[in-house]
């Protein structure tokens, strides 16, 4: 909570530093979105490194890739929207097995234009919503049993997946660029548009572990997770000057 705090503060102060002059536009606009994408989940990274699990030969890998879509209304610089997202971590192995790692969900956002012209505008966005987290074991072992839970093990060359609750909250900032062709002398401006976006995703888990049979018991919470992001957008969509005459 404290890191998401300093994360809110240091944004509003970047906020309140770039704020200027300028126009009040209307429209709206969507994309598709891409980049890298970072998590590491230390308490369930822990349990992963435990000897009942993988041990001390289990590596985590915190690079992935981000995926997913959001899409906008803007009204007077105030931005209402929402998307979807999901993190890909690449399989991991251990002595005795691979772990597979995702997280999903979508998320309600609101946002406000800092500074905007015709072809470029800067915005800040804060975020809620849920998802999931899932983890899935792979025992490669032909004698071994893995114990990530402790009451359901998983048996020599079987498999489980396993999923777990969670709140999103996202907070980031968005650069976004009209690529097309803009009459500067036209109040109405749009096309296809490319952009990108920083921020970080916070995740506070609710619930519990989860099968595909049900509830399962004996595996400590994953704790709360911080992801930070960069994301590269690609969509369209369009404006009007407000404050331009007709």
């Amino acid at each position: 909570m404290k890191k998401f705090c300093l994360i809110v503060f240091c944004i509003s102060l970047f906020s309140g530093y770039c704020k200027s002059q300028t126009a009040n536009y209307s429209g709206g606009y969507g994309y598709f979105f891409t980049g890298p994408g970072w998590v590491t989940p230390n308490d369930l990274i822990d349990h992963l490194n435990s000897p009942a699990v993988f041990g001390s030969s289990f590596h985590w890998h915190s690079t992935g890739y981000t995926t997913g879509a959001e899409g906008y209304a803007e009204l007077n610089r105030l931005l209402i929207g929402g998307g979807g997202f999901g993190l890909f971590v690449p399989d991991m192995s251990a002595d005795s097995g691979t772990v597979r790692f995702d997280l999903a969900g979508g998320y309600f956002k609101v946002g406000y234009v800092i500074h905007q012209t015709q072809r470029y505008f800067l915005s800040v966005h804060g975020g809620f919503g849920g998802g999931v987290m899932y983890t899935g074991i792979e025992n490669n072992s032909r004698t071994t049993p893995i114990f990530f839970s402790s009451s359901r093990p998983v048996f020599p060359l079987g498999s489980n997946d396993y999923f777990h609750g969670y709140l999103f909250y996202d907070v980031g900032l968005g650069n976004k660029l009209i690529a097309t062709k803009v009459d500067p002398n036209n109040r109405k401006s749009g096309g296809f548009m490319l952009g990108l976006d920083v921020g970080t995703l916070i995740g506070a888990p609710v619930d519990t572990w989860r099968d595909e049979t049900g509830a399962v018991n004996g595996i400590p919470s994953p704790g709360t997770i911080f992801s930070p992001y960069l994301r590269i957008t690609i969509g369209g969509g369009g404006f009007k000057n407000n404050d331009m005459p007709k």
